[in-house]
């Protein structure tokens, strides 16, 4: 079992607003600057490719100078909000994260906290569960049609992609945050796998087989059965590929450092010096090599290599650190980067409180399962650590605070991906919380808050199962009618 956890959703809202840890931040005039901005672009619509303005207009906007501004625009930028376009026409446009930008996130991180296998399964595990437990009630008819045409096709050989009945599953339950995790993770799980193209003629089969057996049973409508079939479905999955001589429980360092196609300079170069810090097996806090050197060592210019260290920062590899004895220096593997990105992605899509709430519940009962399987001491101890921070929190900082003890759940577990979708759908909350919260619903979530956490904590503590998950769904039922 880890550490405590800290807590990230506070974190989260320095993302949103100073940057995260790695960033050297040159005043907390642009920090609040780029939260208006933040604001003024979920407010507007997240109208994606629209020009905020030229960068003189919105000096004149927001009342600052040059430099803050730029500062500002940077923040922007790593939280993937907005860009910087010079030239006739340009100024600051509204950007978004791409599906192709979480996944490459995800699996860096995965890969920098040495994420097994095994954690990626038990959590496709969850919610591809939770997937079949959804999907029978919420497919309409043309929704069945397309199942049957897609096990027909998958028969026939006309669909050779063995993710395509669980994606097509999982946006039948039309929960974008489920959708979204579905993807993402069977994509990752393959990058366990290095031989998935030279699969045997009976594996092959057997597939099709258990994907034809788990249609029907959607088909049907009979959730137990689906559910059921799904999770033979996905050991079965499990066991072959472990058992293959070219499987790794550890992701390859070459799936990290590898990037799109037609990648910019700075982004080759950020590539090139991860590549380097793997290569030398540099520990956070260590020195890479200060600006000057850098741009000697990769023969570029000082935007290039500027450019590349906000991309390191960004995903926590390496951060900048200015004055005298400065430098890039390696930073420690955080999870904020990708479950950042993650949430702003559904945001700007339009999840639902209630996607988000649905989701919870299933995780999060999920989690309390693992939770009461390795609860210990130091578990125990993670939990009274959690709920003493709760009470001692400002008044100001209370509506962070509800969300700490959940953070500390996850991270309990000890598996990383399951900890990465709850932080993501925590932060989440926080976003639709602090825009849909008078005083009063404040107060009141504190009362309830403060009568549950205490006790859920106890009983996670006496390993009482039944009771823990009582609580849990009962706390979250609550939390959710605050936010509708």
């Amino acid at each position: 079992m880890g550490s405590c956890t800290v807590s990230r959703t506070k974190a989260f809202m320095e993302y949103l607003t100073l940057g995260h840890s790695g960033l050297h931040v040159s005043s907390k005039l642009a920090a609040t600057v780029a939260k208006r901005i933040v604001g003024d672009i979920i407010a507007s619509g997240w109208p994606v490719g629209q020009v905020l303005g030229s960068e003189a207009e919105l000096l004149k906007q927001y009342g600052v100078s040059r430099a803050v501004f730029r500062e500002a625009v940077r923040l922007l930028e790593h939280q993937q909000m907005a860009r910087m376009r010079r030239g006739p026409g340009g100024g600051l446009v509204v950007t978004e994260p791409t599906i192709e930008t979480i996944i490459d996130s995800a699996r860096l991180y995965l890969y920098r906290v040495d994420a097994h296998l095994d954690e990626v399964f038990e959590t496709r595990l969850v919610l591809e569960g939770l997937v079949t437990q959804l999907a029978p009630g919420r497919l309409d008819e043309a929704g069945l049609e397309g199942l049957r045409r897609l096990v027909r096709e998958e028969e026939e050989g006309i669909v050779t992609d063995r993710r395509a009945l669980h994606a097509f599953l999982a946006s039948g339950t039309k929960n974008l945050a489920l959708e979204l995790f579905v993807e993402l993770l069977n994509r990752v799980s393959l990058l366990y796998f290095a031989d998935a193209t030279r699969l045997t003629s009976k594996t092959v089969n057997e597939s099709l087989r258990a994907h034809a057996q788990i249609a029907e049973a959607v088909i049907d409508g009979n959730e137990d059965l689906a559910l059921l079939r799904m999770r033979k479905h996905l050991s079965a999955e499990a066991a072959f590929i472990r058992s293959r001589r070219s499987t790794r429980q550890l992701l390859k360092p070459v799936v990290a450092i590898n990037g799109p196609p037609g990648s910019k300079r700075g982004e080759e170069v950020a590539r090139e010096i991860f590549a380097s810090v793997l290569q030398e097996g540099l520990a956070p806090k260590q020195f890479i090599g200060s600006e000057p050197e850098l741009m000697d060592r990769y023969g570029v210019s000082r935007a290039i290599i500027r450019e590349a260290v906000r991309l390191l920062e960004h995903h926590d590899i390496a951060g900048m650190r200015r004055g005298p004895g400065g430098g890039l220096f390696v930073l420690a593997p955080s999870i904020d980067a990708v479950t950042n990105v993650v949430a702003l992605f559904l945001e700007r899509h339009g999840i639902s409180v209630a996607d988000v709430f649905e989701l919870r519940m299933g995780v999060e009962l999920a989690i309390v399962d693992v939770v009461i399987d390795k609860m210990n001491a130091s578990g125990a101890k993670c939990l009274h650590e959690a709920l003493q921070q709760e009470v001692a929190a400002a008044d100001q900082d209370f509506t962070i605070a509800v969300h700490d003890l959940h953070e500390t759940i996850a991270s309990i577990s000890g598996n990383r991906v399951l900890e990465l979708v709850s932080l993501v759908l925590i932060r989440l909350s926080h976003l639709h919380e602090a825009s849909v919260l008078s005083s009063r619903d404040r107060r009141k979530l504190g009362t309830e808050v403060t009568r549950t956490h205490g006790a859920l904590a106890e009983a996670l503590i006496a390993r009482d199962r039944q009771l823990a998950k009582h609580r849990m769904a009962r706390h979250l039922e609550v939390l959710s009618t605050f936010f509708r």
